[in-house]
């Protein structure tokens, strides 16, 4: 699937990327079909608002509304039965389960904590075992490329025997700050869309009312003016709402500021084994973003 500005700068573990796009591509068709409902709401809405005509031009206009309806509910039945927002939040939990434990590898934490190759198979046979976790077969066929069963991040392999300083150094620049520069876009974006879409809806409604009024001072023709942009502001509150943009930017910004506190242990260039404690509470901390494996990346 095509990269995002929001997409991390390393690549691998290839199960990682797998799942990456699968969510992503679930997320996509999630709300593209929820953005098609509320459309075709707002037409039932638009053409019901609209005077009445001769008795033939009332059939057709019933008969437009009924052929919308229809489309809603096949939507609806669509959603119903892709289920993509179940896919959505699997394949993410797949996805951020097996990038935490492709650090922990890399730090030789717990039960990584042995020479290259047996960690590797170690970590090879937990992204196994966390994929039987999960079933995602209605959705792989999604994907492209497949996910295999032997991940062998090539930036693990060229920086495994790297010293503990270094190994921070790699660690500040491909997890902090990546992670910190897609929280801050994230924050970024929400909070711009956030405030996009809550002055379309009040301007939607206002504009709504002055049509009315001057509806009612006969300065205008007669029409359901403010039944038509109600119609319209629930709408665009209701896309505000499925997208969570203010929930979104808030969390974000909290998360941007307990990465920076971590940055800073890091900095003071601790000895390895607590170094290992450090890394493994930002794995926990990172999770917390993802509330379906929070409890995951501990076994």
């Amino acid at each position: 699937m095509k990269k995002t500005q929001f997409d991390r700068e390393l690549i691998g573990p290839d199960s990682y990327e797998c799942f990456n796009n699968l969510s992503k591509l679930c997320q996509k068709r999630y709300l593209k079909n929820v953005g098609y409902q509320l459309v075709l709401l707002l037409l039932i809405s638009i053409i019901a608002s609209i005077p009445e005509f001769n008795t033939t031009l009332e059939k057709l206009k019933h008969f437009i509304q009924l052929s919308l309806i229809i489309g809603v509910l096949i939507l609806m039945v669509m959603q119903f039965k892709s289920n993509f927002m179940d896919g959505w939040q699997k394949s993410r939990f797949l996805a951020e389960s097996i990038l935490s434990q492709a650090w922990l590898l890399f730090f030789r934490i717990n039960k990584y904590d042995d020479e290259f190759n047996n960690s590797l198979s170690v970590f090879q046979d937990r992204v196994k075992s966390m994929k039987s976790e999960i079933n995602l077969a209605d959705y792989l066929k999604f994907s492209s490329p497949i996910s295999v069963d032997n991940d062998n991040p090539k930036w693990i392999i060229e920086n495994f025997t790297k010293t503990n300083s270094d190994k921070i150094e790699f660690y500040i620049k491909h997890r902090l700050n990546d992670q910190e520069k897609y929280y801050f876009k994230k924050t970024l974006y929400n909070t711009r869309k956030g405030e996009l879409f809550f002055w379309l809806g009040i301007l939607s409604m206002g504009f709504g009312a002055i049509l009315t009024i001057l509806t009612i001072m006969d300065i205008i023709p007669n029409f359901a003016y403010l039944g038509l942009f109600t119609t319209l502001s629930a709408a665009i509150f209701s896309w505000k709402q499925t997208k969570r943009f203010e929930e979104l930017s808030s969390t974000y910004s909290v998360a941007i500021d307990e990465l920076k506190d971590f940055k800073k242990k890091l900095l003071l260039n601790p000895n390895e084994d607590r170094t290992k404690e450090i890394i493994y509470d930002v794995e926990k901390s990172i999770s917390r973003e993802h509330k379906l494996w929070v409890s995951k990346i501990s076994d």
